[in-house]
């Protein structure tokens, strides 16, 4: 069988999700795999989003995706709440740690209780990425 092998700047999603499918079906041939994708969403009087957190439980830990506080309402323990929220959740559903990926809030994030377990260097230039951890505990 020939195959032909092409560099694509512009995949498709379609074909994304084919590899993503693939590796989780590869994976739960030995692990087992489930995920649930959830968010805790922030919105003004207006119904406009202000801030939030997506996130995904899979193999009993948190996943952090996404993060995000308004400019206008930083430093008022927002970012902090989403975050416990999160936790609870997960720790709901049987989860045992978290863990998320930064290179602008590391204070934050240490200030929540993570702890860096790895850096890139250099992700963005100039920059140090951070991966973080927490081990999760029922108050």
């Amino acid at each position: 069988m020939p195959i032909h092998i092409t560099i694509d700047d512009a995949p498709k999603r379609e074909d994304r999700k084919v590899l993503e499918r693939a590796i989780d079906d590869f994976n739960a041939r030995t692990v087992p795999y489930s995920q649930h994708r959830f968010a805790i969403l922030m919105r003004d009087a207006d119904g406009t989003l202000v801030g939030g957190l997506d996130g995904i439980l899979y193999w009993d830990w948190l996943f952090v995706d996404n993060l995000w506080v308004h400019d206008d309402l930083r430093g008022l323990g927002h970012g902090r709440d989403l975050l416990a929220r999160a936790e609870r959740r997960a720790l709901e559903h049987g989860c045992h740690s978290a863990w998320l990926e930064t290179f602008q809030a590391l204070a934050f994030y240490r200030k929540c209780g993570y702890g860096v377990f790895g850096t890139l260097p250099d992700y963005p230039a100039g920059q140090t990425r951070y991966f973080l951890s927490k081990r999760l505990a029922a108050d």
